[in-house]
């Protein structure tokens, strides 16, 4: 059992359920029973046999030059809740990093390609726990931004102490890092001063969880990449939660490191608050992201009462030295268990409820101050009974005023769409990626991934498209990680030609969570679909262009059933390979004839039942 995992889940909880205790009693009662009965589950003698050694910092060997897909890590983890970004500078560097349990150790591994996917390799750099000789009990939240030369930057949060800390009621460290890259996420450097935010809390057997000195909660990244007065700088937003005198205290800030700093310390950066210690009840789920003229937008979840929520937004013109006061976006239905104040609350099957988020993420124009902002929710102001919906909404004059939200899923199912995550071209497209559940609207369980674009500035979104080549019951994706699930972040990605949107899958349904990527041309819409855990890839096909014969290198994880087939740009079928052949593991070689296909391109398939489908152009000459 990954019991460090579970301590984590646990004070994820906690983050959680400290938002309640305004509410009524009843309900706080329940929270801390269960908090209790958790604690209970956890087996400390066995973590007295572990000592995080970061055990996971392998780099997998397995690389080639040649086209498709990789394996990135032989490593046996469960990997989740990811972020991924795109080197502005250099569009074929991508990296990605994820929260993964193996070896009972928790961390953040970074995955980097330099040839836009083809080949994946894992850093060495490991970020956790922050100091030597203490463990990791909780954090993750990984999250990438990058400036105008290319420095790639990582923050995340880190929970740790010792096992003497919690059996005699002392402090545990809870803080949020940086550090940088300036090679493609291959090397790492911690700045002298590494520290974004950093706090304390005693956390005791019994359940109770006391903040000594304000900590901070899943923090978002943002860089000013317009060549303005404040270009370069690096925004961080995050929930600063503190207690005193018994009482809760809630706010969304703002840290800024200068783009001539190396540093958070507050001699050499502004740290502003965007709601006061009072404005609000509650808040939570910040993002933040730069406009095309250098403003800094942030939105949040909030309340004001306890019982009326909403998706609020607030801006800086002046490099986040100062933030307007926080106007309405939106009013948001999603009762959430713990911040609900009694009776039904709502629910998104084989999702942990303790885990179950609003997940609000926001983007801005390269070009212009319009703001867009997409969320999960079951309505707007009351349920709409159609399960939980992909909402979004913009504005077109700098977040003064906003759209009245649509639903961007089409399917009309009454099924769960849920967590969603955006993003914006360059030519202002806007690509919303999500999890759908519109291909089972018996059981409401099985779970592909789905995208869709606006091509008129978010005044309409096109037909959604599957992304996935084979469900995930996420019933299962909680199996191997405490119940933790996919967690509530996955990321979509955008260059000229392509889009990307990069998830957590877990399609074996074992328990076993991968990290996948679907390469989606902007013109013709094929997929070329990576599994950066290399379980099925398409090694090379040579040689491509092809005139009578080629050759097609693959790899499989395990021994299984196969498919392969020709497809056009349409996605009509011109040619069936074979179908349903028992392969072995390991490499594997398949020739085809391809002198009956007439010259142009077309994209070769190979599926499986039990790792999807990947895909890889084919020229015929």
């Amino acid at each position: 059992m990954k019991t460090k995992f579970t301590l984590f889940l646990l004070f994820n909880f906690f983050l959680v359920s400290i938002f309640a205790q305004n509410h009524n009693k009843a309900k706080q009662s329940a929270m801390k029973d269960w908090f209790a009965k958790e604690v209970f589950k956890v087996d400390i003698s066995h973590l007295n046999n572990s000592h995080n050694e970061n055990q996971n910092n392998q780099v997998n060997n397995r690389n080639t030059t040649a086209q498709g897909e990789v394996l990135v890590s032989d490593i046996s983890a469960t990997e989740s809740e990811l972020h991924a970004l795109i080197n502005p500078t250099d569009q074929n560097n991508i990296v990605v990093s994820p929260i993964s349990t193996a070896n009972n150790t928790l961390t953040c591994p970074i995955y980097y390609t330099n040839d836009f996917g083809d080949n994946w390799q894992q850093s060495t750099f490991v970020n956790m726990p922050h100091e030597a000789g203490k463990t990791t009990f909780g954090g993750g939240d990984p999250v990438f931004a990058a400036d105008t030369n290319g420095r790639i930057y990582l923050s995340w949060i880190d929970l740790y102490g010792t096992l003497n800390d919690i059996y005699q009621g002392n402090e545990l460290s809870m803080g949020m890092f940086w550090a940088y890259s300036d090679d493609n996420g291959q090397n790492w450097t911690k700045p002298a001063n590494d520290t974004i935010s950093f706090g304390k809390l005693i956390y005791s057997l019994t359940g109770n969880v006391t903040i000594t000195q304000p900590i901070s909660d899943k923090e978002w990244m943002a860089v000013d990449r317009t060549g303005g007065a404040y270009n370069n700088n690096l925004y961080v937003a995050h929930v600063l939660m503190s207690q005193v005198n018994g009482v809760d205290i809630y706010q969304i800030v703002c840290n800024t490191k200068p783009a001539n700093s190396m540093s958070f310390n507050a001699n050499e950066t502004e740290v502003t608050a965007i709601t006061g210690a009072d404005a609000f009840s509650i808040v939570q789920f910040s993002s933040i992201d730069v406009d095309g003229n250098g403003n800094v937008h942030i939105t949040f979840y909030g309340s004001k009462d306890n019982i009326n929520f909403g998706v609020y937004h607030s801006v800086s013109t002046d490099g986040g030295q100062t933030f307007s006061n926080p106007n309405l976006v939106s009013n948001i239905k999603f009762d959430l268990p713990a911040f609900s104040t009694g009776g039904q609350t709502d629910n998104i099957e084989g999702i942990n409820p303790t885990r179950l988020y609003p997940a609000i993420y926001s983007a801005c124009s390269h070009t212009n101050s319009n703001v867009y902002v997409t969320w999960t929710a079951f309505g707007v102001n009351n349920d709409d009974g159609q399960k939980s919906q992909i909402y979004f909404s913009r504005s077109t004059d700098n977040g003064a005023t906003w759209s009245t939200p649509i639903t961007v899923n089409d399917d009309n199912a009454n099924v769960d769409n849920y967590y969603s995550s955006i993003t914006v071209a360059q030519n202002n497209d806007i690509k919303i990626s999500w999890y759908d559940r519109r291909d089972d609207t018996t059981n409401n369980i099985n779970t592909h991934y789905y995208m869709a674009i606006s091509t008129d500035e978010g005044v309409s979104f096109g037909t959604n498209i599957q992304v996935s080549t084979l469900p995930t019951d996420f019933s299962h994706v909680g199996d191997n990680n405490q119940n933790f699930g996919v967690g509530e972040y996955n990321q979509v990605l955008t260059t000229d030609s392509y889009t990307i949107p990069v998830w957590t899958d877990g399609r074996t349904n074992d328990g076993n969570l991968n990290l996948y990527a679907a390469f989606i041309s902007n013109t013709s819409g094929i997929k070329d679909i990576k599994n950066i855990n290399g379980n099925l890839s398409i090694r090379n096909i040579y040689p491509n262009p092809a005139k009578d014969y080629a050759k097609v290198e693959y790899f499989i994880k395990n021994s299984t059933v196969i498919s392969a087939k020709i497809i056009d740009n349409k996605g009509a079928v011109v040619k069936n390979i074979i179908n349903d052949k028992k392969v072995s593991e390991g490499t594997n070689v398949l020739n085809i004839n391809v002198n009956d296909l007439k010259k142009g391109i077309y994209y070769f398939v190979l599926d499986s039942p039990d790792f999807g489908k990947v895909v890889k152009p084919l020229s015929v000459f």
